[in-house]
C-alpha cells in the first residue's frame, strides 16, 4: 500500500510539472493577430464604430452640470405644487370643521397625518386648533411615554373635549 500511494504521488507531480511547462512555453495564440498599439484617435474611431459615445471630460461634465440643473428645477417645480396642495388640503380641512362646528356646535377636528411628519408638527397643529392647550408640553407627553414611534398614519376624528391621553391614545392605535 505504502509503494502504491508514493508512486500516485510521483506521478501527480510529474504530470504537473509536464503540463506547467507546456502552459508556460507554449505561444500565446490569443496575441497572436491582434494590433497591441492603437492610437487615442484609432480607438475612438472603433468604439463609435461600436455604438459607443466617446466625450471629453468637459462634455461630460458638461453633461453632468445640465442633469443636476434639470433635477434642482424638477425638485422646485414638485414643491411647489406640493406646497399649493398642502395649503389647498389645509384650507379644505378647516373649512371642513368650521362646517361641523355650525352644525355640531362643538369643536371637533379631523387630524390628517401623512408619512414623514414628526410629533412636533402634529402637536403645532392641534394647538392651533384648539384640541390641546400647549403643543411643547404634548410633544413632552409623547417622547416621554415613548409613543412617537407608535404615531399612526391616516385621518383621526378628535375634538377639544379630549384630554391629551385621549388625544395620544387616539393618533397611536
Amino acid at each position: 500500500m505504502k509503494h502504491s500511494v508514493r508512486f500516485f504521488s510521483l506521478g501527480i507531480a510529474v504530470s504537473t510539472v509536464i503540463l506547467s511547462s507546456a502552459y508556460w512555453l507554449s505561444p500565446d495564440k490569443t496575441a497572436e493577430g491582434t494590433n497591441t498599439s492603437m492610437n487615442e484617435s484609432e480607438m475612438i474611431q472603433r468604439l463609435e464604430e461600436s455604438n459607443y459615445q466617446v466625450l471629453s471630460d468637459e462634455e461630460l461634465q458638461q453633461q453632468i452640470n445640465e442633469a443636476l440643473s434639470e433635477q434642482t428645477n424638477d425638485e422646485t417645480k414638485e414643491e411647489s405644487s406640493n406646497t399649493s396642495s398642502e395649503e389647498e388640503k389645509s384650507e379644505e380641512e378647516e373649512q371642513s370643521k368650521k362646517q361641523d362646528n355650525e352644525t355640531n356646535g362643538s369643536d371637533t377636528y379631523t387630524l390628517v397625518i401623512k408619512e414623514g411628519i414628526s410629533s412636533t408638527d402634529i402637536s403645532q397643529s392641534l394647538e392651533r386648533e384648539g384640541i390641546i392647550d400647549n403643543a411643547n408640553s404634548f410633544d413632552k407627553y409623547l417622547s416621554d411615554r415613548k409613543l412617537t414611534q407608535y404615531i399612526q398614519i391616516g385621518e383621526f376624528e378628535l375634538n377639544s373635549g379630549m384630554n391629551r391621553d385621549e388625544v395620544a391614545d387616539a393618533i397611536t392605535r
